[in-house]
């Protein structure tokens, strides 16, 4: 890891409370075109938005009031997903001042759990959202407006509370992979509300994402841990590497879309990068003044950055640092 760390491309501020989700989006300009954004959630509620080219924030509004943001989402143009805390999914159209669209409630999670979207085919759009009670996750097909089931494991005390779910593709079959408290990944027929494969990977796990070309995932944890899993065709799972850090605690984590790299976010405020082949770090950023709470990937070039993909990272300092290494 040698050589200074570079310093952020950009840092936007304007937010009045601790950033605790962020991810580009894509919102239809004149002629056309379209203009690059970037959406933090706060934890008072808030959205906010800046534009990328002008760098300016243009949009302010509570999303979910009394509740923190967990998570964001964007996957067409216009559309930005939220997700409140022990509040209700959203999806929301920035164009109409903005105006939330559809609403999935929470019921009766107090956690710290995120959601995920999967687009199955032109006809299926998946949601995964927490809840019913701490341990359970309920699957949406938002195409249809329609709950297709609750998963909750048969033997809830040892799993404990359920931290994170995230769709994968192994396959090309879909899979709701689910972290529970306890460590646990449990992989479900979500279809028939039924686990096909689980394995304890970790005690205190925190955050987690996976890269569907390389069937391998990541595992942040309260302790001073990474880990890295990997899932083979026959969905059994396995500890590929254990990775070690100065400081406990990592809160967030993602992997670059050509998966090349991993990134992690720490309650030490560092951002750290890891090699995906030989996960060797690569490395670490000390701009930020308090816990990096939320990073996310562009995904795709964003020229107005210097090209290539950007990294965002969101703090519990009020701010959002925008990154562009190792491109």
């Amino acid at each position: 890891m040698g050589g200074p760390a570079p310093d952020p491309v950009f840092v936007l501020r304007g937010a009045e409370s601790p950033v605790t989700a962020v991810t580009f989006l894509n919102v239809d300009a004149t002629e056309g075109q379209r203009d690059k954004y970037i959406a933090a959630g706060t934890q008072d509620g808030k959205i906010l938005l800046w534009n990328l080219k002008t760098k300016c924030k243009t949009t302010e509004w509570v999303a979910h009031a009394g509740s923190s943001i967990h998570w964001l989402h964007s996957e067409s143009p216009d559309i930005l997903w939220s997700l409140g805390r022990s509040d209700s999914v959203k999806a929301w159209n920035i164009h109409s001042s903005p105006a939330a669209v559809s609403t999935y409630p929470v019921v009766d999670y107090l956690g710290f759990s995120s959601s995920h979207i999967i687009q199955v085919n032109s006809n299926t759009k998946l949601l995964s959202l927490p809840g019913p009670s701490q341990e359970g996750v309920t699957v949406w097909d938002i195409d249809k407006n329609f709950k297709i089931s609750t998963l909750v494991p048969p033997d809830v005390k040892a799993f404990g509370s359920m931290m994170q779910p995230r769709w994968m593709k192994i396959q090309d079959v879909i899979i709701l992979g689910v972290l529970y408290e306890s460590g646990h990944i449990a992989l479900w027929d979500w279809a028939n509300s039924k686990i096909l494969s689980q394995h304890q990977v970790t005690e205190n796990p925190m955050c987690f994402t996976f890269d569907k070309s390389s069937q391998t995932g990541i595992i942040g944890t309260a302790a001073e841990k990474i880990y890295v899993f990997s899932i083979q065709n026959n969905l059994n799972i396995s500890i590929v590497k254990e990775l070690s850090i100065i400081n406990a605690g990592i809160s967030s984590c993602v992997i670059r879309p050509d998966g090349k790299l991993f990134v992690t976010g720490g309650w030490d405020s560092r951002i750290r990068f890891f090699s995906s082949k030989k996960c060797k770090p690569l490395a670490v950023l000390m701009y930020h003044k308090k816990t990096v709470e939320c990073i996310a990937y562009s995904k795709d070039n964003i020229e107005e950055l210097g090209g290539g993909f950007i990294l965002a990272a969101g703090s519990s300092d009020k701010s959002v640092s925008l990154w562009n290494i190792f491109n």
